[in-house]
C-alpha cells in the first residue's frame, strides 16, 4: 500500500475576497465539516508589490489591517455555515501567496485555493498562485472556480487520471481513502494519445489501431489499478479507457464528477505542472483536486 496523505486536521484555504476565493471558502468549510477539522483562512500580500517602486505608496500595517477585516467576512461566512467559530483562525502573512501556501501545507491534509483572482495590486491569490502551489505542496491542493457546476446533490464520483507508467497511482490511492471515509465510488481514467510518426498514415491512425491501443491500455491498468485497489474492497471503481486528446477526455468527463483528481511530478527549482494540470485547472467544470508525491518533494 502506497503511504497516504493523513496529515493534520487542517484545512488551508487562500482566501483574497475574489469571487473564486469564496467558492474556496465554501468548499473549504465542507471538507472542515466533514473532517472534523480546523479551517485556516489565509492572505497573503505579496511583497514584490511591496518592494517595488510603487511600494513606497503602501503602509504595510495599514494592508494588514485591511486584509484582516475581509478575512473577518471569511469567518463570519464560514461561521455561518456551520463551523464552530473556535474551530475557525485566520493568517495574514507578507511574501510571495504560492510560497506561504506552500509553507502551511506542511501542516495541513488539505490546501484550497481559487483558481484566479478577481482583483489587482494586493490582491494576492491569482492564477500564478494556483499554479504555484499545486507543484510545490507537501499535501494535496483542491482548485476551485465559480465556473465549477453547482448540483443540489453530489453525484457521488471522484475521478483519477492515470496512465500507464503508474503516474497517478498516488492519486488513486488519495481517491480511494476518500471514498472510503466518506462514501462514493473511483472512476479510472485513461486516454490513450495518437501516436507520432509518419508509418501511421501521416500521423493519423485507423480505427483498427485506435482499437489496439485501447485494448492494450487497458489490459496494463488493469493490473496497475488491481493492485492498489485490492487494500480497497468496500469501495466500488470503474475503469474508463478511451482514444484521444487527454485535456479535452479529462474536461468533458469532470462535469459529470464530484472532483478530478491527478498526480503532479514537478521538479525544483522551477515546480513546473505541465500543460494537461494548467489546462483542466482553466476549463475543469469540477474541484481540480493536484496531489504530488512525497518522493518528488524537493526543497
Amino acid at each position: 500500500m502506497l503511504v497516504p496523505y493523513l496529515g493534520p486536521a487542517r484545512i488551508v484555504v487562500g482566501f483574497d475576497g475574489s469571487d473564486d476565493s469564496f467558492r474556496a471558502l465554501a468548499h473549504g468549510v465542507r471538507e472542515a465539516l466533514l473532517r472534523e477539522a480546523e479551517l485556516v483562512l489565509v492572505h497573503a500580500v505579496d511583497d514584490t508589490v511591496l518592494n517595488s517602486a510603487w511600494g513606497v505608496v503602501f503602509d504595510p500595517e495599514q494592508i494588514k489591517e485591511g486584509a484582516a477585516e475581509m478575512l473577518a467576512t471569511g469567518v463570519a461566512e464560514a461561521v455561518a455555515s456551520g463551523l464552530a467559530r473556535t474551530r475557525v483562525r485566520t493568517e495574514v502573512v507578507l511574501g510571495n501567496p504560492a510560497a506561504a501556501l506552500t509553507r502551511m501545507s506542511n501542516e495541513a491534509s488539505l490546501v484550497v485555493v481559487g483558481r484566479t483572482s478577481g482583483g489587482t495590486g494586493e490582491k494576492a491569490f491569482i492564477g500564478s498562485t494556483a499554479v504555484g502551489t499545486v507543484g510545490a505542496a507537501h499535501c494535496p491542493v483542491v482548485v476551485v472556480s465559480v465556473d465549477n457546476l453547482q448540483r443540489e446533490q453530489p453525484a457521488g464520483v471522484i475521478g483519477v487520471a492515470v496512465d500507464t507508467s503508474a503516474r497517478g497511482a498516488v492519486a488513486l490511492e488519495w481517491a480511494l481513502g476518500e471514498c472510503r471515509a466518506h462514501g462514493g465510488r473511483v472512476v479510472v481514467i485513461s486516454v490513450c494519445r495518437a501516436p507520432q510518426g509518419r508509418w501511421f498514415s501521416a500521423g493519423h491512425p485507423t480505427a483498427e489501431q485506435e482499437e489496439k491501443a485501447v485494448e492494450v491500455t487497458r489490459a496494463r491498468m488493469v493490473d496497475m489499478v488491481s493492485e492498489i485497489t485490492e487494500d480497497y474492497p468496500e469501495v466500488e471503481v470503474g475503469l474508463e479507457v478511451s482514444y484521444g486528446n487527454p485535456l479535452d477526455v479529462l474536461t468533458a468527463r469532470a462535469e459529470e464528477l464530484d472532483a478530478l483528481v491527478l498526480e503532479v511530478h514537478a521538479s525544483f527549482p522551477t515546480y513546473s505542472v505541465g500543460g494537461l494540470i494548467r489546462g483542466l485547472m482553466s476549463h475543469g467544470r469540477c474541484p481540480i483536486v493536484v496531489i504530488r508525491p512525497k518522493d518528488s518533494h524537493g526543497s
